[in-house]
């Protein structure tokens, strides 16, 4: 496809009608300046609908008309344009062929193909009154602009692109910035479409979101009201339950206690009569164990007196020495004993050594008489054989000679018979192999003849049979091939659809770890902030949900938003304290913080803060009230917030508050804060974590977006989870499923190949039986002929070969040829003999030196163990040495404390007995008092005990019996009357506790809950369709991304090849942001030849101008279309760029029409064909063609 022709009619300079031929490659369209040769390219723009007026250098679209047109003063007046193209019949628009009637007319014939024409025409009229119409035809056919331009797309002729390149457009890319330069590449992708089907599902998100809304107020609604009714009835269900438990119980417990004072009474009377009888008893035993006790000490003093006389201090010296003198026995026991242990295994170890050594002295001993017998009766008498059979050996071989030339006659007439009994025997044995062939080839050949004869019917029979399999399987063979296509078809869209799946979940997938990152970036300042502010700790022991904890003081109060600020700023840092029952929860979560380190907090134990004083009623100008009586709360934290507030007063500004300043804590309405000290606070008011209410700080937008789609992100990633498994599933069956078709495929193409094959066979085999038959019958006669010559010819050659071996025989029968051959047979033989005997004189000289190698290792082992047994025999005579010693202490130590034992002995035997008195009276004594003490402590609870149950009998005993009911309920009978009252107790706070009561709750949350199961499916189906979109969403998304990747990759591949040819130096593109390519812009980087690397800011004028043609030029071959047209793109270059340029544009036209206005020599002389453009003085512009290049 080209530009045929271009004919424009009063069009600026251009006057009347004027029709330009144009022919494919490249054309340069020259003339002076102002002749009106950039008309041409605007007249091209404004017919394709290219640009709007600016664009063709026009303040509006009447500007466009001929200036001698509009001064003749016609009421309307008109500008034409027509271009023609010449088409192909594949590249006619679809949209053409089918709404035109008579869309194109072929060209006069040619040898050529068929060449059709398509014509775009575009008329403007315009009034006086300077209105105008502008009207677009497609092959005379009205039609719009977007009609004309879809026309044109199908054309490959973009109203985007840069098929028209003026000289704005190169200065354009140098001066625009890098966001512009990026959406360049945009639309070259078609991320518009994109973005256009991403914002029509967004729109179809909203709707579902909104809608999700409305269902999620109704819900929350209907969960409240459900919840509220469910606390209802299971409170009702409760109080009937507790209600019947109690009027039981209470039964149970007048039961109970009647029989519990009954038993009581029975107990105290049994009790107090065994307590009078062991008073008795126990008094008694008192008077005895005294009498004992004094008894028992006069005579342990009497005995004391006379062990110490007979000397028991010397006794326990004495037995001091003893224990000294055994344990240094135990420790000279215990060496001589280590010592002992070392001597037997010295000993053991010398044994053995002395055996060993013994042992290889025996060794030693033999190895040398084995040197020595194999010496003298195996290797000298060796020698001597050797010799003789080597001197025989010579001998024979000397005689051999000698008879060697007697034999040489005989020889010769030997040889001679030989060699013509060689001959004859040569002639006649392939006559006879040849006769024995052809008696077997005769056979070979009737055999033949007849299975060659029989297997030429039955291959006749098995190619019919063939034949008729061939046609069954060519009829299978098209229904499979179908479905292997279908299912082709089907693996590659889901191949596509899981590609794209997978790297959406990439996508997100990094998205995800960018916002986490983002999100725990945010967080640890929020929560370095909340450590500073000591809301950290609150957090922890919130988190812990300690029994006891009530929970901070801004969780407790609601107060009204006129209110809030000034409330806020009285209670200041007192807001975050936590509020618990008692001490002990405080000192427990004190203790939590120090275990998890979580900082420090303030408790408030209700129960140790000190009750409110009472405010004095105060009436001043601008006082709003008390805090204390701004803020609602449960009455019993009433001294929590007196503890905050205490008597802060709440003025309405800040000038009424100020006469009272010094007499009262006071806050504003507006924040400010005014102490009893006189100290003011106020100003602007900083971010507060902590608010009436709430017990955390707010999230900021930005986290609250960064959750919201961290949730979308995982909600997403889930659900393509479950699409990507479900996809390779269906993927894996659809591609096990074409692998059987592929297998039924093969196995059929497999067997139809085979039976061609066979039949082929078959056929090769019909007709090689048929030439080996003819062959072998033409065979059998000549073959029949030649063994009936044989069988004449060769008695009489057998005859004459019969006659010469006789005479052979008798030659060889001489005494001649015996003794030579004997004589040689005996050198051999004493060859082989002695031969033998070297070979064993070298094996028994091999043992020799072996039984040498073990005598000298041998002998160094023994001077080994020698050395030893030495060693060890020293130590042995120091280990008797020091056991000796170890004897000699030992004895005189037994001896010592024999000594020892012996003088104990003496001492004890003089006051063991005596001892032995004291220590038993001493021991009765201690038993005695003992006894006593507990005698007198029982004596003294036993009666106290007496007066408690008398006291208790008589009160017992004076109690009005309750009303019983006729028959006494079953009680169990591990129940005690205390443990059932409190249980009665409980019941009766939990009833109180419970009422007002609503009976018809069961009724209603049963209605709730069937309407919130209704709604809760509906919410299901949004949710899924809004996933669903969401997905969609994403799946647009990856496909942005990845069509601007192809497009920029290919469009940098291109600017990299066409910069290097240009300006014979290196360039790429940049993007701003890799990651994001669409959250930044897009740079020209270059590096011109012996200059560094520049950005396009940075280039001289002809540098950038190159840059950004290299830019154009490879948008151009990213999406090529069949014409392009530029208007002194070469205008800031030097020649020798312009040569450049100019062949870039040449060899670009091999491939696509270039029609270039330029006044540059380089430029015109590279062109195929130059078109003059001239205009004389006050003349229409006029235009010539030439042409230079065939």
């Amino acid at each position: 496809m080209y530009v045929k022709q271009l004919e424009l009619t009063n069009f600026k300079s251009f006057g009347g009608t004027t029709a330009i031929p144009l022919l494919p490659g490249f054309t340069v369209v020259s003339g002076p300046n102002g002749s009106g040769k950039s008309n041409l390219l605007d007249a091209l723009l404004f017919a394709l609908g290219l640009s709007g007026s600016k664009g063709m250098r026009a303040e509006r679209l009447p500007d466009l008309v001929n200036h001698s047109q509009t001064r003749r003063g016609h009421s309307v007046v008109e500008t034409r344009v027509v271009v023609t193209f010449a088409l192909e019949p594949h590249e006619i628009p679809q949209a053409t062929l089918s709404t035109a009637d008579s869309p194109v007319q072929p060209t006069e014939p040619t040898e050529s193909p068929q060449i059709l024409e398509w014509q775009v025409t575009r008329k403007l009229r315009v009034t006086k009154q300077g209105t105008y119409t502008s009207t677009y035809l497609l092959n005379d056919q009205a039609c719009t602009l977007n009609e004309l331009h879809n026309q044109l797309q199908q054309l490959r002729i973009y109203p985007q692109g840069y098929n028209v390149v003026l000289q704005g457009d190169v200065t354009g890319i140098i001066s625009m910035n890098s966001k512009q330069r990026r959406e360049i590449i945009d639309e070259l992708a078609g991320v518009a479409d994109f973005d256009r089907k991403i914002n029509q599902a967004r729109e179809k998100l909203d709707t579902v979101k909104e809608r999700e809304e409305r269902f999620r107020i109704v819900e929350q609604e209907l969960i409240q009201q459900r919840d509220r009714l469910q606390r209802d009835r299971v409170q009702a269900e409760k109080y009937k339950v507790l209600r019947q438990e109690l009027e039981t119980k209470q039964e149970w417990s007048r039961v109970l206690a009647w029989q519990t004072v009954q038993q009581q009474i029975k107990q105290l009377q049994t009790q107090i009569q065994v307590g009078e009888k062991s008073q008795a008893q126990l008094q008694s035993q008192l008077t005895q164990l005294t009498t004992q006790i004094n008894t028992d000490t006069k005579n342990l003093e009497t005995l004391n007196r006379q062990v110490k006389a007979l000397g028991e201090d010397e006794l326990i010296k004495l037995q001091t020495q003893l224990a000294q003198k055994q344990a240094e026995q135990r420790q000279l026991s215990r060496q001589q004993t280590e010592l002992k242990q070392t001597q037997l295994h010295q000993a053991e170890e010398l044994r053995n050594l002395q055996i060993n050594l013994q042992t290889e002295q025996t060794q030693l001993e033999t190895l040398k008489k084995q040197q020595k017998q194999l010496e003298a009766e195996q290797i000298q008498p060796q020698q001597k054989a050797c010799q003789i059979a080597l001197q025989e050996l010579e001998a024979s071989r000397n005689q051999a000679k000698d008879l060697n030339a007697a034999a040489q006659a005989w020889m010769q007439e030997h040889t001679q018979l030989r060699t013509e009994i060689n001959q004859l025997a040569t002639i006649l044995e392939p006559q006879r192999l040849e006769q024995s062939r052809l008696q077997e080839r005769q056979s070979q050949l009737e055999r033949q003849i007849s299975e060659q004869t029989q297997a030429l019917a039955e291959i006749e029979s098995e190619l019919a049979i063939v034949q008729d399999e061939m046609a069954t399987a060519e009829t299978l063979l098209a229904p499979e091939q179908t479905e292997i296509q279908r299912l082709a078809q089907q693996i590659a869209q889901t191949q596509e659809q899981l590609q794209l799946n997978q790297q959406t979940r990439e996508r997100l997938q990094r998205e995800q770890r960018e916002k986490q990152r983002q999100l725990d970036k945010l967080e640890a300042q929020q929560l370095a902030i909340q450590e500073t502010q000591g809301t950290q700790a609150t957090r922890l022991i919130l988190q812990a949900q300690l029994p006891g904890v009530i929970g901070t003081v801004a969780q407790l109060g609601r107060v009204e938003t006129a209110y809030q600020l000034a409330l806020e700023i009285a209670a200041g840092g007192r807001l975050g304290q936590i509020v618990v029952e008692d001490d002990a929860v405080a000192a427990a979560g004190i203790e939590i913080l120090k275990r998890e380190r979580g900082g420090r907090a303030t408790f408030l134990p209700l129960t140790k803060m000190q009750s409110p004083r009472n405010l004095p009623n105060l009436n001043l100008p601008g006082l709003v009230d008390y805090a204390l009586n701004l803020i609602e709360f449960e009455r019993r934290l009433l001294p929590i917030f007196a503890y905050v507030f205490g008597q802060t007063l709440v003025f309405e500004d800040l000038s009424s508050a100020r006469r009272y300043i010094g007499q009262h804590r006071i806050v504003t309405l507006d924040g400010e804060l005014l102490e009893t000290s006189g100290a003011m606070s106020g100003g602007s008011r900083q971010q507060s974590s902590l608010h009436f209410g709430k017990s955390e700080a707010q999230e900021s937008n930005e986290v609250r977006e960064l959750r919201h789609r961290l949730a979308e992100i995982d909600r997403l990633l889930s659900r393509l989870e479950t699409d990507l498994s479900s996809q390779q599933v269906k993927l894996q069956q659809a591609t096990q499923d074409l692998t059987e078709k592929r297998e039924q495929l093969r196995d059929l193409d497999q067997q139809q190949n085979q039976l061609k094959t066979s039949a082929q066979a078959l056929t090769r085999q019909q007709q090689q039986i048929q030439t080996q038959l003819s062959q072998n019958q033409t065979e059998l006669t000549a073959t029949l002929a030649k063994y009936q010559q044989l069988t004449t010819d060769l008695p009489q050659q057998e005859g004459r070969l019969t006659q010469l071996r006789e005479t052979l025989a008798k030659l060889e029968e001489s005494q001649t040829h015996n003794e030579w051959q004997t004589l040689q047979d005996q050198v051999q033989q004493k060859e082989r003999a002695w031969q033998t005997l070297d070979a064993t004189l070298r094996g028994l000289e091999r043992q020799k030196q072996d039984l040498i190698y073990h005598y000298q290792r041998q002998e160094t082992q023994i001077q080994q163990h020698q050395a030893r047994i030495a060693t060890l025999q020293q130590q042995q005579t120091q280990a008797l040495h020091q056991a000796t010693q170890f004897e000699t202490e030992i004895s005189r130590g037994l001896a010592q404390v024999s000594d020892l034992e012996q003088q104990i002995r003496g001492l004890e035997t003089q006051m063991g007995e005596i001892k032995q008195q004291r220590d038993q009276q001493e021991y009765q004594l201690r038993q005695a008092q003992t006894q006593q003490q507990t005698t007198q402590w029982q004596l003294q609870n036993l009666s106290e005990t007496q007066a408690q149950k008398a006291a208790e009998l008589k009160t017992l005993t004076e109690q009005t019996p309750p009303n019983l009911p006729p028959e006494l309920p079953e009680i169990p009978a591990d129940l005690t009357l205390p443990q059932l009252q409190e249980q009665i107790l409980n019941l009766e706070k939990r009833l109180r506790a419970m009422e007002p009561v609503n009976m018809r709750a069961i009724e209603e949350y049963e209605h709730t809950q069937t309407r919130l199961d209704e709604l809760s499916q509906k919410l299901a189906v949004l949710d899924s369709e809004r996933t669903e979109v969401l997905l969609r969403i994403e799946n647009f998304t990856t496909l942005r991304h990845q069509a601007f990747q192809e497009a920029f990759d290919a469009v940098n591949t291109n600017f990299q090849a066409i910069f290097a040819t240009l300006s014979d130096g290196d360039g790429y593109l940049q993007l701003e942001n890799a990651q994001d390519p669409f959250a930044g812009g897009l740079n020209l980087v270059a590096h011109p030849k012996g200059k560094p690397v520049q950005r396009l800011a940075s280039m001289s004028g002809g540098e950038k101008s190159l840059t950004a043609l290299s830019f154009i030029f490879a948008l151009q071959r990213y999406r090529p279309s069949p014409f392009y047209a530029f208007d002194e793109v070469d205008m800031f270059l030097d020649g020798a760029n312009v040569e450049r340029l100019s062949n870039m544009i040449k060899q670009q036209s091999l491939t696509a029409q270039f029609i270039v206005v330029s006044l540059r020599r380089p430029m015109i002389e590279a062109s195929q064909r130059t078109i003059g453009v001239t205009q004389a003085r006050g003349q229409h512009t006029q235009v010539i063609g030439i042409k230079l290049q065939d």
